[in-house]
């Protein structure tokens, strides 16, 4: 199987992925399990090649030892399953992101092989992906800690699927590996198409510098950007937060007032998001049918968070006073608390500041991938024109 080019998105909380446009994304949780308990955990097989997804089951070779590991949904209920969310871990070197990108490729195969052919081998002709700036900042050069990141896909790889009914081993080849800057890299989502023409909603951003706000489960990276949505001037202009990780916050939430209705972050956190759009956030028991009100604590919670964040965004880049920044939020946290941004905003100044200098824009959560996607397609156009 021949797959044209890849773009991933490791996030703390969601793995977001493009695989030749196709799009999927899973939890980010990777638990690691013993071969005894690998090999009887599923009883049965699964039916259709999409359930993969929530059923992975894996093993890959590290430092010459097969290990084992259950992915994404699988891995949820698992102890320790959100191990990682209070803790920064080094992409360059955590399992993590490894296990997630082979699981991907797992499930991209099994759901475009057909029956037909079996073909065990997938060639990635281009792979990208990126790093937080909290990363990128530990060594002298970003270019340094880029190159490490793609070395790490780029070359050869085994993963064997251990979930019954698509068990089988494959081989799988990247041949150009790239490593972006996150948060940086959606500036290209909010000034082109996947089509690769001039995107008219950049035209906001002409006469004004940016300030990307991107909002992950664990850090928030900032990037200011010059007029236009131009590429950032230095090193001075971006920089992040690790002290304010959402994942934590909620978790926080979770542990001292509402225990008695989630066993585990992930369902809270999956409950904000189904429940974020509406007036009232009620849970209802699926025994006795109560309805529980949960609308003040999480509010309350949110607009916490976003009484910090704005406080530490604004502090970031202090704007000089002939200036008016464009803060513009992206990132999967993005979209959860608008409203509280909204409230915190109208609070310290007017309803006009937020309309015109506070921006979410959609697909908030998806415009650092939307971002690599496009500069992987212009990648290739390039290489395209040059060799007719």
């Amino acid at each position: 199987m021949k797959v044209n080019h890849v773009n991933a998105d490791f996030g703390n909380s969601m793995f977001m992925t493009l695989f030749d446009g196709y799009y999927f994304e899973m939890p980010t949780n990777i638990v690691e399990v013993s071969q005894e308990k690998a090999e009887g955990y599923f009883v049965s097989p699964i039916e259709e090649p999409k359930e993969l997804l929530q059923r992975l089951l894996i093993s890959t070779k590290i430092d010459n030892e097969e290990r084992y590991f259950l992915v994404g949904n699988a891995a949820e209920k698992e102890v320790l399953g959100n191990n990682h969310i209070k803790k920064l871990h080094n992409k360059t070197e955590s399992e993590i992101p490894y296990v997630a990108f082979l699981a991907s490729v797992a499930y991209y195969h099994a759901i475009k092989q057909e029956e037909q052919v079996q073909d065990y081998n997938v060639t990635i002709d281009y792979f990208q992906t990126m790093l937080p700036i909290w990363l990128l900042v530990k060594l002298n050069k970003f270019s340094e800690m880029q190159t490490k990141m793609a070395d790490r896909f780029k070359g050869q790889h085994e993963v064997v699927i251990h979930t019954l009914g698509v068990d089988k081993k494959l081989s799988i080849e990247v041949k150009e590996s790239h490593c972006r800057i996150e948060g940086e890299v959606a500036r290209w989502a909010l000034k082109k198409n996947f089509d690769l023409e001039n995107n008219s909603d950049a035209d906001q951003f002409k006469n004004n510098d940016v300030v990307l706000v991107d909002i992950g489960a664990g850090t928030v990276d900032l990037a200011l950007l010059p007029a236009g949505l131009s590429a950032p001037k230095s090193r001075q202009s971006l920089t992040f937060f690790s002290d304010i990780p959402y994942l934590s916050h909620i978790e926080d939430l979770r542990k001292e007032k509402l225990l008695e209705h989630f066993d585990e972050v992930r369902s809270l956190e999956k409950f904000i998001v189904d429940n974020i759009d509406k007036s009232k956030m009620e849970r209802k028991d699926g025994n006795s049918g109560k309805s529980y009100d949960l609308t003040d604590p999480i509010y309350h919670a949110l607009r916490e968070y976003a009484n910090i964040l704005i406080t530490k965004v604004e502090g970031a880049f202090q704007a000089p006073k002939d200036k008016t920044y464009k803060y513009v939020y992206i990132g999967g946290v993005a979209p959860i608390i608008k409203e509280s941004v909204r409230h915190e905003i109208e609070s310290r100044y007017n309803g006009d500041i937020f309309e015109n200098n506070h921006i979410f824009l959609p697909d908030a959560r998806k415009l650092n991938l939307y971002g690599l996607e496009i500069l992987s397609r212009a990648d290739m156009a390039k290489k395209q024109q040059t060799t007719t």
